[in-house]
């Protein structure tokens, strides 16, 4: 069950990841590449500007706020496999959600004509990289100990020497 949930962190955390990654890069070939344009009339591309940032603004300023509250109650639970259930179900919700606002901020970006929305996702992109769980991030946000994490993660972790 333990490393069914670690596959379920690693690959939800990768497939969004690079999902939002490929949305953006799309998008910017569209933008420069592409003989096709959109041209809203102004007031509907105000208003997806207007849109666009006020959700991106929301999208980020909720993942940081539920990585800063929800790590520290991951960290209080008991035993390893409430742990890792639970930071799954984390991720799969930051990342999935992060995932929809991008591809919905480079849609109102072509659809608006508005390069700025652009500028919004890639920031957006960026908050997914910052909060991305590898193994050590795991260790740290969880809590765990390094006979746990050897035992979730083998040879693939390292401990340290220090101790």
């Amino acid at each position: 069950m333990n490393q069914r949930n670690i596959k379920t962190i690693q690959r939800t955390s990768r497939l969004c990841l690079w999902g939002s990654v490929a949305a953006v890069i799309l998008t910017v070939i569209f933008i420069y590449a592409s003989r096709y344009r959109f041209y809203p009339s102004e007031h509907t591309a105000r208003w997806m500007l207007v849109a666009g940032s006020v959700l991106a603004v929301l999208a980020v300023s909720m993942t940081l706020l539920t990585v800063r509250r929800q790590v520290p109650r991951l960290r209080q639970m008991e035993g390893l496999e409430q742990k890792l259930a639970g930071y799954a179900s984390h991720v799969r919700s930051v990342y999935g959600t992060m995932l929809f606002v991008v591809v919905l901020l480079c849609a109102f970006t072509l659809f608006s004509a508005r390069n700025v929305l652009l500028m919004l996702a890639i920031v957006s992109v960026l908050v997914l990289f910052l909060n991305y769980p590898n193994i050590y991030r795991i260790k740290v946000d969880l809590g765990l100990t390094d006979e746990e994490m050897q035992s979730l993660f083998g040879d693939r972790y390292i401990k340290d020497s220090e101790k």
